[in-house]
Order: C-alpha cells, then sequence, then structure tokens
C-alpha cells in the first residue's frame, strides 16, 4: 500500500531538535546499544525537552516549579514509571529525526554515536537555522539506504525539499493563484512520493480549485485519498494524518527561508509560496536539482554522503552564479 512521506512527527517543533541533539552529543563516542537508547530517553525528560504523560505525583513538583532541576534518578524513575512495553523503542524514536536529517549517526550496529558536521554547527553558538535546515533538507530523500522507511518497491523517488519547490514553480507559471493553501499543501504534498510525478500532482491541484463548496470540496478529497492509498472507504485519520504531516512539513520548510508563509492571526490558515527574494537561487538549484532521489551503493556511501557538510554542491558557489544572485537582489531591492 501506499503511504505519504513525512519529515518527523517525533518532534514537531523543528527548533527543538536543537535540544535533542545537545543531549545526544553527551553519549558520543559509544555505542547506541539498548541501555543507551534508555539513557538517551531519561536524559530528555532530565533536561526538560521530553515529557511523558503520566508523572508520579511524588514528582510533580519538578513540573510544577520548572527552576527546579530534575536529578537523573528521578527522570530515571518517571521514565520507569511509564511501564513501556519496550522501553528502548523510545530512544530510538527520539533520535530517528537527528538521524534522518543528517544531524547525528546513532542506531544500534551502527558502530559509535556520532555528530556530523552538519550537526556540530547547528550545535555552535553562531549557528544560521536557515542554512543548516536548508543544508539538512537538500540531503533528506526518498529512498536512501539509511531508512526502512520510505522504499523505491513502494514508489519513493524524491527529495521532498527541492520537489516541492519545483511544483509550486511550475504550479504559479499555469495558475493566477500563487503557491499553495494549507490545505492544497497537506494533500498533494506528502502523497508527492516520486518527482516524476510533479506534472500530474499540479493537474490534481488545478482540479481541486476548480470545485466549489466544501461538501463538493471534502467529496474530492475522499476520492483523491483513496485514490492514493488504493483502497475504498478510507479511515478519516489517514486523511487527518495528511494534514498532520503538511502541517509538520511547513515548519521544517520555512526555517529554511526558501519559503514564504502568510498566516491568519490564530495561524490555523496559512499560505505557502516561494520566497520572492530567493528567486535566483531556487532557479539556479532547480537547473542542476530536479527532486528526484540520487543513487548509493550502500549504506556506508549515504552516511559519508550526509555527513559531509560540503554536500551536495551548490551553484552559487560558482564566481559567476553567485554574481547572478547579488544582481537580482539588488534589482529586487
Amino acid at each position: 500500500m501506499k503511504k505519504p512521506w513525512s519529515i518527523s512527527t517525533t518532534v514537531r517543533n523543528p527548533e527543538r531538535i536543537r535540544g535533542f541533539l545537545t543531549v545526544l552529543k553527551r553519549l558520543e563516542g559509544k555505542d547506541f546499544t539498548k541501555e543507551n537508547q534508555v539513557k538517551y530517553q531519561i536524559l530528555l525528560i532530565k533536561e526538560r525537552l521530553y515529557t511523558p504523560n503520566n508523572i508520579p505525583q511524588k514528582y510533580q513538583k519538578y513540573y510544577d516549579d520548572p527552576t527546579l532541576e530534575i536529578p537523573f534518578s528521578v527522570a530515571k524513575d518517571i521514565f520507569e514509571y511509564q511501564e513501556y512495553e519496550d522501553p528502548p523503542m523510545r530512544g530510538r524514536q527520539s533520535v530517528n529525526p537527528l538521524n534522518k536529517l543528517g544531524f547525528a549517526i546513532a542506531r544500534e550496529g551502527y558502530g559509535p554515536i556520532k555528530i556530523t558536521d552538519l550537526g556540530n554547527l547547528f550545535l555552535k553558538g553562531d549557528y544560521d537555522i536557515g542554512f543548516i535546515f536548508f543544508k539538512s533538507l537538500l540531503k533528506l530523500q526518498f529512498p536512501n539506504p539509511w531508512s526502512r522507511d520510505f522504499s523505491e518497491r513502494h514508489g519513493f523517488n524524491i527529495v521532498p525539499f527541492t520537489a516541492t519547490l519545483r511544483l509550486i514553480m511550475e504550479l504559479n507559471r499555469k495558475s493566477k493563484v500563487k503557491g499553495l493553501s494549507r490545505d492544497e499543501f497537506c494533500l498533494f504534498i506528502p502523497t508527492l512520493i516520486n518527482a516524476e510525478d510533479v506534472d500530474e500532482q499540479i493537474k490534481s491541484i488545478l482540479a481541486y480549485r476548480k470545485i466549489t463548496g466544501n461538501v463538493n470540496k471534502s467529496k474530492f478529497i475522499i476520492k483523491f485519498a483513496e485514490e492514493f492509498y488504493k483502497t475504498s472507504n478510507i479511515p478519516e485519520k489517514k486523511i487527518n494524518n495528511l494534514f498532520d504531516y503538511g502541517d509538520n512539513t511547513m515548519r521544517y520548510f520555512r526555517l529554511t527561508r526558501y519559503f514564504k508563509i502568510e498566516t491568519d492571526p490564530l495561524g490555523h490558515h496559512w499560505r505557502i509560496d516561494l520566497e520572492p527574494s530567493r528567486m535566483s537561487e531556487i532557479e539556479q538549484l532547480l537547473s542542476i536539482y530536479d527532486g528526484t532521489a540520487f543513487k548509493f551503493n550502500d549504506v556506508s556511501n549515504y552516511l559519508d554522503y550526509i555527513s559531509d557538510i560540503n554536500k551536495p554542491i551548490l551553484p552559487w558557489e560558482k564566481l559567476d552564479n553567485l554574481k547572478d544572485i547579488a544582481l537580482s537582489i539588488h534589482n529586487m531591492i
């Protein structure tokens, strides 16, 4: 069965990633054994980066007064109080976005925990969060040898960040309505699992825009979801998941500063478009990267790739291209 891609549902606020990475840094050089998976999750509780659902009453004071430091022994008691069926899995889930985004290499059986060059740059005091996530999302692709979630066998062939840039740019050329509404983004971006299907996805977006009335739009959404999942009588949860994935993806994409986000005062309704001041850069990127995934021989090759802060090569590393960007910004001003 097909499934949509997602960046991370473990850490919904991407700015919290740095805290998770800071804690993992303490374990760098150690194998990510089941014991250290549990220890990592306990440390996240200790540093208030993760709050379990059930807090023993005797420890409630630590949450009523955030100035109180949580001792490791207390964090361990809180963790054990949850009675998880698979305690180490909690640590694996928490480290997953760090692995996926190329900030760390932490997995049982893959040697000592390592913070990558990009991850170490993120931990520095003078880091640029836009650059960090831009370089990270340029490398996030499906499939890849490091991820078991989204395989080529299930139709995945996409670098979500560049494929989304490409889709919006081509859509804007075909429509007077620029960018994507929240509903359009959540429906048509997570379900774009192959960059070769950008044109078909644009056709679906344009068809959706022609429909009037909430009832008719809801019917379109259900039919679209059924066709994507290749099933009938689709559970409402699967449609809701698309909106969860889309909202979460938007949070990550916006940090790169290559997208412009407009929201209502409450943030429930937003619209996403390409950042006008970055158009020259976006055009140069898309002249090299069309959103299709790179091929890697094995996990080792892929890990070398995500660990190298100089990859992928940016087109404006060439002086002439950089001059074009400067001229574009000058003309805009």
